[in-house]
């Protein structure tokens, strides 16, 4: 099993609606790069438009990916990467933040072509792994990226349901994703393939964790039935469990979901947080300075667990490239 380090990058403020963007949070990636340095871990920063945009952000990233020590990938976020609509959820920083599962194809296809062409432009790289904001999926939005090249995507929230999330006023909200299984497949199309890696989201305790069914039941229930709610309130609080340095999260309740995913014989598990979590006040996880320094000794102590189980460290390409070479797949390759 190999680890794989996902950052979303993006601004300060994105959920202020009306404000001027701000990218402060930025100046504490070296920190962060220079801990992953320190364990080995080679992270995959995911990158919204108006990061390509930040004259430190540029600098910052070209030098990452000058030295190796990091790959550079698409976020999508659809409230900051033109094309923009003077129709709600379709604005600039819009104050309903759509779903990009939610944006008829052809708007989102202009978008993933306009944030690619961004980074290709800004670091002289073809970015090849892609996030949905607000892990906003479909497989419209996998043939899109198919046709872009790109080779995999890590959008999927196993055991969770995005659906009762407002995005476009009047529209499905995002995505269910309560029945999917924790593990890689490929999206396929006229003979070529995407490869999707989930995120690392796990039931870790008994029953959850080794009934389907009963998994399937609950977790479909739980917001709608009263004895589910209260098992959840006195059993299953954080079920599923996140690979994630949650405010809540310790370094035995991540120890708890790397040992499922052990047990699972998960070939990757991967980490997500945003990138204004390491700095105060901007990110909702993160109010002051003891917090995102407690948030830097979380991930110094998982590091050390890694360590510990002798579990590596890839990128989300490396990851592709690996699932090519063992599976004989192809994948990225522009189809007509």
């Amino acid at each position: 099993m190999n680890f794989i380090l996902t950052i979303d990058t993006a601004a300060d403020n994105q959920w202020a609606t009306g404000k001027e963007l701000t990218l402060e949070n930025i100046r504490n990636l070296p920190r962060l790069q220079k801990l992953c340095d320190k364990y080995h871990i080679k992270p995959t920063y995911m990158l919204a438009s108006e990061t390509c945009e930040d004259s430190f952000s540029r600098e910052m990233f070209s030098d990452f990916l000058e030295n190796d020590q990091a790959e550079v990938g698409a976020l999508l976020n659809p409230w900051t990467t033109p094309p923009f609509f003077n129709r709600d959820g379709l604005r600039y920083n819009d104050i309903r933040h759509a779903f990009p599962n939610e944006i008829s194809e052809d708007i989102v296809a202009n978008k993933i072509r306009y944030l690619t062409d961004q980074i290709r432009t800004t670091f002289s790289i073809r970015p090849t792994s892609f996030r949905a904001g607000r892990f906003g999926f479909s497989e419209n939005i996998a043939r899109i990226l198919m046709v872009n090249e790109y080779m995999v995507d890590s959008s999927i929230t196993p055991f969770v349901n995005w659906s009762g999330y407002v995005g476009i006023p009047g529209f499905r909200g995002g995505p269910d994703y309560i029945l999917r299984k924790p593990y890689p497949f490929t999206y396929n199309h006229k003979g070529n393939s995407l490869l999707e890696i989930p995120l690392t989201v796990l039931p870790t305790r008994f029953p959850l964790n080794k009934n389907r069914k009963i998994t399937d039941y609950y977790f479909n229930n739980v917001n709608r039935n009263i004895v589910l709610k209260g098992l959840r309130s006195m059993f299953y609080r954080y079920q599923p469990l996140w690979l994630r340095p949650y405010p809540w999260m310790t370094i035995d309740l991540l120890d708890e979901v790397t040992n499922e995913a052990l047990s699972k014989k998960l070939p990757y598990i991967v980490m997500v947080f945003f990138s204004g979590e390491l700095t105060p006040a901007c990110s909702i996880y993160r109010s002051d300075n003891e917090a995102t320094e407690n948030m830097f000794d979380l991930l110094e102590n998982f590091f050390n667990l890694l360590a510990h189980y002798h579990i590596g460290s890839v990128t989300l390409t490396e990851a592709a490239k690996k699932y090519e070479l063992v599976t004989g797949t192809t994948l990225s390759y522009k189809y007509v």
